[in-house]
């Protein structure tokens, strides 16, 4: 696998292909990981925090499908 660490000695984030058990002991060791986003990943490209390009309406939409979907459902739009 690879991780993005940064080196407690260093300071300086590093690029490591080490299986998951090597990247635990680096933890042990002080290393930090650096989440990097998949460029292919729904994450990559977003450009507002939180919604993922959906609007107000659009939300209301699905909240209102999501309760015309399940009797009961005390979802207020």
């Amino acid at each position: 696998m690879e991780y993005r660490m940064i080196n407690p000695e260093t300071g300086e984030a590093e690029d490591i292909s080490c299986s998951v058990a090597d990247m635990l002991v680096l933890k042990q060791e002080g290393w930090v990981n650096v989440f990097v986003a998949n460029p292919n990943s729904i994450i990559s490209g977003r450009d507002t925090s939180g919604h993922a390009g959906r609007t107000d309406e659009g939300w209301k939409d699905t909240l209102r499908r999501i309760r015309d979907n399940n009797p009961g459902s005390t979802i207020d739009v």
